[in-house]
């Protein structure tokens, strides 16, 4: 809420112990921890800077110190000063110590309290203005002195008039302060030091005290403005050495951006400085605001190493803020630290990291993080803006840390002790020899092999409590994932996981058990090589393991939490146990070639051969192209018998083939695989495949891979065929005559269609081919076959060199479904040749004039077609000539193609070519057949049913209607079936 807040708890979240200060008092601004010497007390010292505390009612916010017991939540109000503003000889008031922020900072030395109010202001002597110069108060036990060493003549903004003495302070071992002054000289900041025995000497209540030790910075040159020196101070608890915050920038000098280096400064052994406005680029490239800690390992004296660097991992969140030296919190001889970030979290109520130390520096990784769970309604919670650590003020044995947080919030965080924990694993025998078998299945008498798996715990920790309860889980052959995959089992259970709660004394000698584990039969599982892993886990119990006050140990995060150990099967591989097979592999396709665009059969001829010792899972991994499809495995009396099958391995299709487990040495296996390569694409120029033994032997455990490459090449067979519809026309016509000028097709004659298929048997895809045909359009000056259209079907397109029916006769095509073939296949009988009569005159190009019909043909693919078709009337009034009459002709066409381009680039290919021809065969008929008149038709009928009736009569004057039926089987029928004439007659 917004009342500030004191609660301890462990490094993980435990339980709180609250208590609350005053509203909006930025209770816990300034935390540290009092420990007086003889150990007897433990507090922690919390500011509240603008808490609401004095009697007077001109002051307004005076700021308060609070002690707060560690051992409850009572926190009491420490009394430095509560008196008033004080006023000259005149009346005039020189203090204002309203919303001075006393407790702003507040350092202990374990005798002495520090607490400073640096927004303190007073009125300098002959000047009505009031400057923001800061003061402190040095409390020990009951006695409290003033020290305000920025109060003096030095006034003014270029002086010390805005030195704002106290945003920080600290103790140095050699009893003196060190007080930081941000303000003086135009902001250049000041650090401040004198002796503690003085500053209690020589107090006299004045506004202005002389000290006669007293170390501080002068004033520099003008460039140094705005660098606020001594807005942060702390001890290196090596020496007296002050770390002073600078403005500094990147060292490139190009400023793309500024950060308050030395934002929070600590040193160890050696130093640590944060810059929480760090900004480095993420992977988009854009700059980020995520803070940095510099580590500088000292070399010894004032020299230190090329800093390392701790990069905060969120934006905005001031990763550096804050930084406070913890000791060695997990004992393990280096110290640990605190680094925060403010505003970090999900909820931007701030973080606390916790680096550990190593030998080359702290871990970039923290161990923990702390995470601020409480905030104010009226401003962030900014958990972690200061720190304090180093002290074991629970005394556990272990050094702690206190966080604040910026608005009413005050957290102590208590270190947990660290518990130390040596697990140890030993499997007995390493090697198992399937054929030993001294154990006994429990209820049975099956003898089988078994090793023995003992495991141990040891623990120790300062703290914990003496007997440490641990879950153990042992896991065998951990690898396998299934449990039918599994090659070993606990003997008592037949399982392969075995849990136990083990009891370890703290600090004693460990606590060890045994279990025997056995071999299952080895046609169970066909894995002999994989080394057999035995896993143990263990976690401590932290509830058993809590202290009276609920606080749980931590495992040290440097010990492992399982082992593992491995047992292996022994094989006939020598004495080492190893088994180096020499796999060698052979292979041979039985087609040089195969076509593109067909769907070729291909087979492979494979040896695969073991020259070495025993190779254990030994599979053919047959990798083809993604063109092909696996089909099976020939199966001959010469041949092995392979069990292959399809699988998927990373995306990638193989065949796999099992060689034998093992596949033993001298072993040699003969195969032959047939696949269908097929959807080849225009840009192969062959097809591959890969072919490599694996087995899942440690060495050797591979053949070298060999590759079957078999070339691609390109076949188009294309053919042309035609056919004329109709084949023959007997002249003369009867009944026709010619008109002049025809108006319809049939006044010139008959229709005459001859239709041209180019198709494309394949395998392969042509992309471009030229048809051609020579029509034969006039003969003798006269008309011979004239075109009245033309139509197309498929990827083709015509034209030609002369007008298409110049005489607009009008345009009736017979439909095609009537021209005996359907729309897109000839009939093989109309392509069949005519043989022509010796007596034929033949009208072709050579004897008649011709035009021609020019087309191009596009893509045709595998058994795809383009068909042309004409339309044409054979010109009758040209052979009723008298020259003309009385011969037969057989008038032709001709057409040939030729492919001009085939869609494969990289392949060389043939382009083929043909012609073909279409006759008509036009007869002439010296005396045309005459009509049967309608009387002779009807007088031959009549004829033949007179006929008809008189051959009926004959019949059945002659008995042929009353014919004895023919016998039948019964005899029964037969006797019933004879005349009475017979004289047989029933009795």
């Amino acid at each position: 809420g917004e009342t500030g807040s004191y609660f301890k708890e462990k490094i993980s979240p435990g339980f709180p112990l609250m208590s609350s200060g005053c509203c909006r008092s930025y209770f816990g601004f300034s935390v540290d921890f009092f420990k007086a010497a003889d150990n007897t007390n433990s507090d922690v010292l919390i500011g509240a800077p603008r808490a609401n505390t004095s009697s007077s009612s001109r002051i307004v916010e005076r700021g308060a110190v609070y002690s707060c017991p560690w051992t409850s939540s009572d926190c009491q109000q420490l009394q430095f000063d509560s008196s008033g503003d004080r006023t000259n000889t005149d009346g005039a008031q020189m203090e204002f110590k309203s919303k001075q922020w006393f407790g702003a900072s507040v350092r202990s030395d374990g005798e002495h309290i520090l607490a400073c109010a640096p927004l303190y202001q007073w009125s300098t002597f002959g000047i009505s203005e009031r400057e923001p110069v800061g003061t402190c108060y040095l409390k020990k036990g009951t006695t409290v002195v003033e020290y305000s060493p920025c109060r003096s003549k030095a006034n003014s903004p270029e002086g010390q008039g805005f030195c704002q003495a106290g945003f920080s302070v600290d103790f140095l071992k050699t009893k003196k302060v060190v007080v930081g002054g941000p303000g003086s000289f135009y902001w250049q900041g000041q650090l401040i030091s004198d002796d503690v025995s003085e500053i209690f000497s020589r107090f006299d209540g004045n506004y202005i005290t002389q000290y006669g030790n007293t170390f501080a910075t002068k004033s520099a040159s003008a460039q140094y403005d705005d660098s606020y020196l001594g807005n942060h101070t702390h001890q290196t608890g090596e020496s007296d050495m002050k770390i002073m915050c600078v403005r500094v920038r990147d060292d490139d000098g190009n400023n793309p951006h500024v950060h308050p280096c030395g934002h929070s400064v600590c040193r160890m052994v050696d130093l640590l400085v944060g810059a929480p406005l760090f900004m480095d680029r993420g992977s988009d490239g854009k700059l980020r605001e995520v803070g940095q800690v510099s580590v500088y390992l000292g070399r010894g004296g004032f020299s230190f190493q090329s800093p390392q660097v701790l990069t905060g991992s969120e934006v905005y969140a001031r990763y550096g803020s804050a930084i406070a030296a913890l000791g060695d919190l997990n004992m393990d001889g280096y110290n640990d630290v605190a680094v925060s970030a403010p505003y970090g979290g999900p909820d931007h109520n701030g973080l606390v990291y916790i680096h550990n130390g190593r030998p080359q520096g702290s871990n970039p990784s923290p161990s923990q993080v702390l995470q601020g769970k409480w905030a104010s309604s009226y401003m962030p919670a900014s958990f972690g803006y200061s720190m304090s650590g180093n002290a074991d003020i629970d005394r556990n044995g272990y050094p702690g840390t206190h966080t604040h947080t910026h608005v009413c919030l005050y957290r102590v965080t208590a270190a947990r002790p660290v518990i130390s924990v040596n697990a140890t694993l030993d499997i007995t025998p390493q090697i198992i020899n399937p054929e030993e078998k001294t154990c006994t299945l429990p209820g049975t008498s099956t003898l089988v092999s078994c090793f023995k798996v003992k495991y141990c715990l040891k623990a120790s920790g300062h703290g914990a409590p003496a007997t440490l309860s641990f879950r153990v889980d042992l896991v065998l052959d951990r690898l396998k994932q299934k449990e039918a995959t599994k090659r070993v089992l606990f003997l008592h259970g037949r399982i392969s996981q075995y849990s136990k709660n083990m009891l370890v004394n703290n600090g004693k000698a460990p606590a060890c058990e045994e279990q025997d584990v056995f071999l299952r039969d080895d046609r169970e599982f066909r894995d002999k090589i994989t080394p057999i892993s035995v896993v143990m886990e263990y976690s401590l119990d932290y509830q058993r393991a809590a202290d009276s006050t609920g606080l749980k140990p931590i495992i040290d995060v440097s010990a492992p939490s399982n082992i593992t150990k491995q047992a292996h099967i022994l094989l006939d591989c020598g004495d080492d146990n190893i088994c180096k097979p020499d796999l060698r592999l052979l292979v041979k396709s039985d087609r040089q070639q195969i076509y593109v665009g067909d769907d070729n059969a291909l087979t492979l001829e494979v040896s695969a051969e073991n020259r070495g010792e025993g190779a254990y899972e030994a599979e053919l991994h047959v990798y083809p192209p993604q063109q092909a499809d696996f089909t099976g495995v020939v199966r001959s009396q010469a041949l092995s018998r392979l069990s292959c099958a399809y699988k998927k391995e990373n995306q990638t299709k193989m065949v796999v083939c099992d060689l034998g487990n093992p596949m033993k040495a001298g072993t040699k296996l003969l195969a032959e695989l047939r696949f269908s390569v097929h959807q080849l694409s225009e840009e192969d120029t062959s097809v591959k495949f890969d072919l490599q033994i694996v087995s899942s032997n440690q060495f050797d455990s591979t053949s070298p891979r060999v590759s079957s490459v078999t070339k691609l090449a390109v076949l188009a067979k294309v053919s042309i065929r035609g056919t004329s519809s109709p084949g023959q026309v007997l002249l003369p016509i009867a009944n026709w005559k010619p008109k002049e000028p025809p108006v319809v097709g049939d006044d010139i004659g008959p229709q005459i269609v001859h239709v041209y298929e180019l198709l494309n048997n394949g395998p392969s895809t042509l992309s471009k081919a030229a048809l051609e045909v020579e029509w034969p359009y006039q003969f003798k000056n006269g008309s011979l076959l004239y075109i009245t259209s033309y139509e197309t079907e498929g990827p083709i397109n015509c034209t030609t060199d002369m007008e298409i029916n110049p005489l607009n006769v009008s345009v009736r095509n017979t439909p095609r479904e009537t021209e005996g073939r359907n729309r897109n296949h000839i009939r093989k009988r109309d392509l069949e040749s005519r043989e022509t009569q010796s007596d034929l005159q033949t009208l072709d190009c050579t004897t008649a004039k011709c035009l021609r019909l020019r087309c191009q043909v596009g893509r045709l693919e595998r058994r795809k077609n383009a068909i042309l078709f004409i339309y044409s009337r054979l010109a009758v009034n040209n052979f009723l000539r008298t020259e003309n009459q009385n011969r037969s002709y057989v008038v032709r066409s001709t057409a040939s193609f030729s492919v001009i381009e085939m869609p494969y680039k990289n392949l060389q290919s043939e382009l083929p070519s043909n012609s073909t021809a279409v006759s008509l065969s036009v007869v002439w008929v010296a005396e045309p057949p005459q009509a049967v008149p309608g009387w002779v038709v009807a007088l031959a009928v009549l004829a033949g049913l007179l006929l008809l009736s008189l051959l009926i009569f004959i019949m059945y004057k002659l008995g042929f209607f009353k014919r004895v039926r023919p016998p039948q089987e019964d005899c029964t029928e037969k006797e019933q079936l004879q005349p009475e004439e017979n004289g047989n007659t029933d009795a």
